[in-house]
């Protein structure tokens, strides 16, 4: 846990981020961008689902606490804004370290912050005389009750001669097409996250043998992703032996590992907010049977014919076509 009062990494590229969305904005005719973190789930009574943050908010701010809203305005003048939870000495008493509006504002690199019990107050100052909103509606009812609840309040002061924005964008569209392209520091953040799941693979291939569970070899992934500084899995891991591995998504792992079977194991590990995704399949006892030995190979070839079609140049299926070229021709092969 990082000590109370300083940043989790490097908020520099997420300053960036946001300059460059606010340039996004100014391009297109201005307005104003308003996006908000997700929020806490229960799980059962009064315990929670372990939090996890809206990728596109952590994207532009680092900012990891739920109840949170980023508001940017992009007028003449450029204006970043936080909206979190304030200082609570109790509540941090039972949840933990709470950075409040003034730290973060500093921290995290914002022209203001304030508290999220403002949001509703302050939103259609931000809103009104400005041409165009940026957010994503239809995923969140609340959160969607919110933003219209701002636009009706900022129209109800028409006879003073506010006007509320004309239009809406669709905010995590224009995320997505910044989201394409990787800066260092998400490259940097992705290829530690494959390491760390790629030697979670090896220690569990280390792991099996016959009569272990499904579960056992899925612990030591687990313990693996952890012990490296990841945060979470990436996504439920899928630990299949034998006939298991023929469903997609099986997740239970809950069968013994028998003689003579595969085991196919999909799983990842995230790491600041980025998944990794690895799948491998390999024989419980160590060693392939002949069948499964030429099953393998042409994945195996498969795969380095996908490996080869991905370059610069080349449109986003010529991977997957590549891939089905050989698979096609090797099972004919194989009769």
């Amino acid at each position: 846990m990082n000590a109370p009062g300083t940043a989790p990494m490097d908020t520099t590229p997420f300053r960036a981020r946001r300059a460059r969305l606010l340039q996004r904005m100014q391009a297109a005719g201005g307005g104003v961008a308003i996006l908000p973190t997700a929020p806490e789930r229960v799980r059962n009574r009064d315990a929670h689902y372990a939090y996890r943050h809206d990728s596109y908010f952590y994207y532009l701010s680092a900012f990891r606490e739920p109840e949170a809203v980023v508001v940017l305005v992009a007028g003449k003048e450029t204006k970043q804004i936080l909206f979190c939870r304030e200082k609570n000495e109790e509540r941090e008493i039972w949840d933990g370290y709470r950075w409040g509006p003034e730290a973060a504002r500093a921290a995290f690199g914002f022209d203001e912050a304030w508290t999220i019990g403002d949001l509703e107050k302050r939103l259609p100052d931000y809103l009104a005389d400005q041409p165009l909103l940026w957010t994503s509606l239809g995923y969140d009812n609340d959160w969607d009750a919110k933003v219209l609840g701002a636009l009706n309040a900022v129209r109800d002061k028409a006879r003073t001669g506010l006007t509320p924005p004309h239009s809406v964008r669709d905010l995590r569209a224009e995320l997505d097409e910044m989201r394409l392209v990787k800066d260092a520091s998400e490259l940097a953040t992705m290829r530690q996250a494959a390491r760390i799941s790629a030697a979670a693979h090896c220690r569990a291939m280390r792991a099996t043998r016959p009569g272990r569970h499904e579960y056992e070899i899925e612990a030591e992934l687990l313990h693996a992703f952890r012990a490296a500084g990841s945060q979470a899995p990436a996504y439920t891991s899928i630990v299949a032996g034998g006939a298991n591995a023929c469903v997609l998504h099986y997740v239970d792992n809950d069968q013994r590992l028998n003689d003579g079977d595969l085991l196919l194991i999909d799983a990842g590990c995230e790491l600041e907010g980025y998944a990794s995704d690895i799948t491998r399949t390999f024989p419980v006892s160590g060693r392939f049977t002949g069948a499964q030995r030429d099953v393998y190979q042409l994945v195996l070839d498969a795969q380095a014919a996908a490996v080869g079609a991905t370059r610069a140049g080349n449109t986003f299926m010529a991977p997957h076509e590549a891939a089905v070229a050989v698979l096609a021709q090797g099972l004919i092969d194989l009769g």
